[in-house]
């Protein structure tokens, strides 16, 4: 409205100096008088300007950005007649359409005068009396108030005589919640009495109330009246939502000789239509209390400010001059709650506090000057508790010529740091202090911080920087230095182990809006680790980074870059330009001994680049010497003097090939490139002098030749390869420029032995064959064909045992590898794996697996031979299942004649400066912890595989040695995982007996389990009586290693018990030969004996079973005894009158048993035994 009426003015000046009816001067004087920089207003469709109503289609009005408003159908209805007596009287000024796309762009204007004009209206040399102002539709954009409104406008100005009165009635139409504001205003010059009346209110969910995003949306009435003179003034302020009073006070104006009193004193209770985390903050009742004097100079004094909330207490005083500068300051604020729970600060996200106190004051008498401290207790964020933060400063606020200056100390500490992040909290510790200095000159534009210094938990920094240009393009200058004592506490924050000390300068000055820096950098640390081995040796001693850089807008130029270490020496220095860059370094380390044992030679690398991403050329030279990187295969490449050379180009960002050569006494390739349009060539030969020199079991040489081809449909290949042993390969086909699918024939054969690089200290050997093709994406499920593996044989050290005459096939397709294979074992029997394994990341399997008679022995603790099936199935990268059932044949368990523990703690030897050699072979043998992971330990291990398998042995399974021997039976069920295996049943006696020089017990009990390790558990038992005393000896703990007891009832001492046992008479009742014979007794039960004669016997005539025994009229006898099939046992008995007898034991199924014998003296028996377990 207010460009409206400046427009009828112009409408009425218009005519007055043209006195003519052109329509074009007309347009043409409007739009250039309503015109001006950054705003074009354009007036089309104007007529009737000589007439009593005046009319304009449509005014647009437009900034640097475009047409922000736009007012459809103007009319101006005024009477002509009536400015001949002064007065302009308009009967209606309306537009049919008001549209606002968004708030006009508003250029800078000068600061206002310091000195205030006080208040009149407008002594106009004619009244003005405007009856109607409308507009019957007023659209806002969404860039206006953040939603789209309409609405109507109805609205009417007096002013004459220094009188003036306004009526105005904006109503809020459409689809949205209503609103209406309304406005009735007057003022008088003569009387300055001033009325106001102002009432603006919504509907629930209205506009204001969603700008202010007050909960729930509730009706909102805002109501502002007051009247009286302006020197004496005073409007009461009330503020309702819902119907209830939320916000009420009052605010007074009251004249004085030089200036003017502002007060206000507001209260109330916003907690209905605060958010919710704002209310505990706010409390209940807010109030604001304020005496202020502004003088008609500009200056203000403020007596009294006070701002009261449950949680916060704000209060002071102050004088401000009339160009913004204090003169005086006491302001003081406190934080708490007032039952000492903590606060959540309403503008910060997530933080509380216990408790912050705030103070900021000007010496008595010196208007300069100022201090200030906060202080903050128990800062609590979810990422960052702090006990105490303090800060506090000094300094003084003065004039110059040259401007306004400020300056001062600021020092803070926080104590008690502690972010929840581990790694963080370690990296800083527990307390930080830092302190600077500031000083800045309005004229100078410039601030600077010097003595800045920063201390923490083994991080000290200082240094000095100034900052010019704030208002334009802020250049920063200065040196900052950083220092850490020990790089250890970062580990954690950095992901690996680090070390050392280290010191970083940085000086120089830099841009940060227009890009522009100028640096010098120096790093010096000693010490260093980084967590990686050969690097950790390098940086042992001393090293030293430093480069300087300049950037601005020719480019960017690095002056020099040097890097030092032991014996390791880098430089690289150019220039990076879009126009063109020329780049170039040296590396030379002059003693691989440095990175570790088994690493030796020198090396040195020369490196260019010139040119653009888009069109450059990189060009390599290297030279090593006696290369050795604790390799025993590439130590033998790389033996004598080694050579690098490559020529690249670089075409829009993808390298080409111009020419490369590598050589040296045993490796020689080259590939030289062809570039003939869209079309490159590459050109591969290879030649390795004797395959041998990796694969020892191949001796002769080994090459590669063939062409790479690319143009716009892709890189065609076709590479050949040949070797000893009948070793040929060919790959051929296309593959598309971005590498996502191919055609590709790949054919030949070799030796196995080639992989055993990947898989060392496991090895493999045999005959390869294979014929795929890939066709499709590059990935598995692309390939298809057979590959085949002939005499083969597969070894792992670890398990002691190898697979021979392997004969295997496997076929491709569609992502899956059907797998069919069959083998023998080094220590006998047969293998077969049959099934189909899926090639993606799952790796499902579905594999039976079949054993024939496998024989498997420990030779000093076991020896078996299983059959049987399995079943592997489920994803190989875990969670498989391998289920199934074997059986066992007959098996032996032999307790041997000395413990394995006392070897399984090997001395702890420190190898020193132990040759490449050594080290291999100690890898190998598993004695190299770390090493071996790296090298395959953690994959052999792999994912643990469910266990579902039952083992049986009805009969058959034998424990000897220490002087026992006893068969057991039974059926064993693993279950668990291979990492945690649970066995549940076992093996237990059908018969035995035990000797203990010549006293022969029968076992009433023997039991053998599995207790999550292949090392057996075994408890043996056997009794006697005599002299009514029962003696007991019993056997118990792992296979290798058991434990032997004597007890008795009633209790006696074991050597007590002993010599009952063997002699029936008391220990001090024995002679010197049967106390020796006691003590050979005790060693051989302990492991110190050996099997004996009669055992050495036993396995030499093949027998299961041989024994002497003794009859209770002290006659002799042999007893000797062998099965005869699975279930068929024989016994014969011979005493030394030459009578004999023969035991026959038939085993039905399991539990029932027919016996049955046959004697020389004509006797015969048979029974029918039938056993439970209960």
């Amino acid at each position: 409205m207010r460009r409206a009426l400046v427009i009828a003015a112009c409408l009425l000046a218009g005519p007055a100096g043209a006195q003519v009816d052109d329509r074009d001067y007309l347009t043409a004087f409007l739009e250039d008088t309503l015109s001006s920089a950054g705003r074009q207003v354009t007036v089309t469709g104007f007529a009737g300007a000589l007439s009593s109503q005046a009319t304009v289609e449509q005014i647009t009005i437009a900034d640097d950005q475009g047409v922000w408003i736009t007012l459809n159908g103007v009319v101006l209805d005024w009477s002509r007649s009536a400015l001949l007596s002064g007065v302009v009287e308009v009967g209606e000024l309306s537009a049919a359409e008001i549209i606002v796309v968004r708030p006009p762009v508003t250029a800078q204007s000068d600061a206002p005068s310091p000195e205030a004009s006080g208040f009149s209206l407008p002594e106009l040399p004619v009244s003005i009396s405007i009856d109607r102002v409308a507009a019957e539709r007023i659209e806002l954009g969404p860039a206006v108030l953040g939603e789209a409104v309409t609405g109507t406008l109805t609205a009417s100005l007096q002013l004459a005589g220094g009188q003036g009165q306004a009526i105005l009635d904006l109503i809020r139409t459409g689809d949205g919640p209503t609103g209406e504001i309304r406005l009735d205003a007057s003022y008088a010059n003569a009387t300055r009495e001033l009325n106001l009346s102002l009432v603006a209110e919504e509907a629930a969910g209205g506009l204001v109330v969603g700008i202010l995003d007050i909960p729930s949306g509730p009706a909102a009435r805002l109501e502002v009246a007051g009247q009286g003179p302006i020197d004496n003034y005073a409007a009461d302020i009330n503020l309702s939502t819902d119907g209830d009073e939320r916000l009420q006070g009052r605010v007074t104006l009251r004249g004085e000789d030089d200036g003017f009193r502002l007060g206000a004193d507001v209260t109330g209770n916003l907690a209905p239509i605060l958010a919710p985390d704002l209310v505990d903050f706010f409390g209940t009742e807010v109030g604001l209390q304020l005496d202020a004097w502004r003088s008609r100079a500009g200056r203000v004094v403020i007596d009294r400010f006070d701002l009261a909330a449950r949680s916060l207490a704000l209060t002071g005083s102050a004088e401000i001059a009339a160009d913004g500068l204090p003169e005086r300051v006491d302001v003081a604020g406190t934080m708490a709650a007032p039952d000492g729970s903590p606060v959540a600060l309403p503008f910060a996200e997530d933080t509380r506090i216990g408790r912050a106190v705030f103070r900021l004051t000007s010496a008595q008498g010196d208007a300069d000057s100022w201090s200030g401290a906060v202080t903050v207790e128990g800062l609590d964020r979810a990422d960052l508790k702090i006990a105490r933060l303090e800060v506090e400063g000094s300094g003084r606020i003065g004039r110059s010529s040259a401007g306004i200056g400020f300056g001062g100390a600021v020092k803070g500490k926080a104590s008690g740091l502690a972010p929840t992040d581990p790694a963080l909290a370690e990296a800083l510790g527990s307390d930080l202090a830092g302190s600077f200095r500031l000083n800045f000159l309005e004229g100078a534009g410039a601030l600077h911080l010097s003595d800045i210094q920063l201390s923490g938990a083994g991080l000290t920094g200082s240094g000095a920087v100034q900052i010019e240009g704030l208002d334009k393009a802020l250049l920063t200058s200065g040196r900052l230095v950083v220092e850490a004592t020990d790089f250890k506490r970062f580990s954690r924050l950095a992901g690996r182990s680090l070390g050392g000390a280290g010191r970083l300068e940085i000086a120089g000055s830099a841009s940060r809006l227009s890009g522009f820096f100028d640096t010098e950098m120096t790093f010096d640390g000693t010490g260093l680790a980084l967590g990686q081995a050969e690097l950790d040796r390098l940086l042992a001693g001393t090293s030293s980074v430093k480069a300087s850089v300049r950037r601005d807008e020719t480019g960017t130029v690095l002056r020099s870059l040097d890097l030092a270490a032991d014996g390791l020496l880098a430089q690289a220095s150019g220039k990076l330009s879009s126009q063109g860059s020329d780049l170039s370094g040296t590396l030379s380390l002059s003693d691989l001994s440095v990175l570790g044992p088994g690493f030796g030679g020198a090396v040195t690398l020369d490196a260019t680049f010139a040119g653009l991403p888009q069109d450059g050329r990189i060009t390599l030279k290297g030279l090593g010497r006696s290369l050795r990187i604790s390799n025993r295969e590439a130590d033998r490449l790389l033996a004598g003097q080694s050579q690098l050379e490559m020529d690249l180009g670089l075409k829009d960002g993808i390298i080409q090939v111009r020419s490369a050569r590598v050589q040296n006494p045993q490796l020689q390739a080259t590939a030289t490139g062809e570039i003939n349009g869209a079309v490159r060539k590459i050109d591969l030969d290879a030649r390795l002098a004797n395959l041998g020199l990796i694969v020892p079991d191949i001796s002769g040489p080994l090459t590669i030749a063939g062409t790479a081809t690319q143009d716009s449909r892709g890189y065609r290949l076709d590479l050949r390869g040949t070797g000893p042993g009948q070793i040929a390969a060919r790959v051929s086909g296309t593959v598309t420029n971005d590498f996502r699918a191919a055609d590709l024939a790949i054919a030949g054969s070799g030796e196995a032995g080639l992989a055993n690089l990947l898989i060392s200290p496991r090895s493999v050997s045999g005959r390869v064959g294979y014929d795929l093709r890939l066709l499709g994406p590059l990935a598995l499920r692309s390939l298809s064909g057979r590959i085949t593996l002939s005499n083969g044989r597969i070894a792992d050290p670890d398990l002691g045992l190898s697979l021979q005459d392997v004969q295997a096939i496997g076929q491709l397709s569609s992502g899956t590898l059907q797998l069919s294979a069959t083998s023998g074992l080094s220590s006998g029997g047969r293998l077969r794996v049959d099934g189909p394994i899926r090639l993606d990341r799952r790796q499902e399997a579905d594999l039976s697996i079949s054993l024939d008679g496998l024989r498997l022995y420990d030779p000093e603790l076991y020896e078996t031979r299983v059959s049987g099936s399995l079943a592997l199935r489920g994803p190989l990268i875990g969670g498989a299942t391998l289920s199934g059932a074997l059986q066992l044949g007959e098996t032996e368990v032999r307790v041997p004649a000395s413990g394995f523990s006392s070897a399984t703690e090997l001395l702890n030897i420190r190898h020193v400066r132990d040759s490449a050699p050594v080290r291999e072979t100690r890898r190998k043998a598993g004695l190299l912890a770390a090493i071996s992971a790296g090298a395959g330990a953690s994959s052999r291990s792999g994912r643990a595989i469910g266990l579902d398998v039952t083992i049986s042995a009805p009969a058959r399974v034998f424990i000897r040695g220490r002087g026992i021997d006893a068969e057991l039976g039974g059926e064993l069920r693993l279950l668990g995982t291979t990492a945690d295996v649970r066995p549940a049943g076992g093996f237990s006696l059908i018969r035995g007996r035990i000797d203990i020089l010549g006293r022969r017990l029968v076992l009433s009990r023997a039991d053998l389990v599995l207790e999550g390790s292949l090392v057996p558990q075994i408890s043996i038992a056997a009794d006697t009586q005599s002299d009514g005393i029962t003696s007991m000896v019993t056997v118990e703990g792992p296979a290798d290693d058991p434990v032997v007891r004597f007890t008795s009832s009633p209790d006696l001492p074991q050597e007590e018990v002993l010599a009952r046992l063997l002699f029936g008479r008391a220990i001090d009742k024995i002679s010197a030969l049967q106390a020796a014979q006691l003590a050979n007794a005790v060693a051989v039960l302990a492991g110190r004996g050996g099997v004996g004669l009669v055992g050495n016997l036993r396995r030499n005539f093949g027998l299961d079973d041989l024994d002497v025994t003794t009859a209770q009229n002290g006659s002799a006898a042999l007893k000797a005894g062998k099965y005869i099939s699975d279930n068929v046992y024989t016994e014969i008995e011979v005493d030394q009158e030459g009578k004999s007898r023969i035991n026959l034991n038939l085993d039905l199924r399991e539990g029932l048993t027919v016996k049955g014998r046959l004697g020389t003296d004509g006797k015969t028996g048979i029974g029918v035994y039938l056993q439970r377990d209960y």
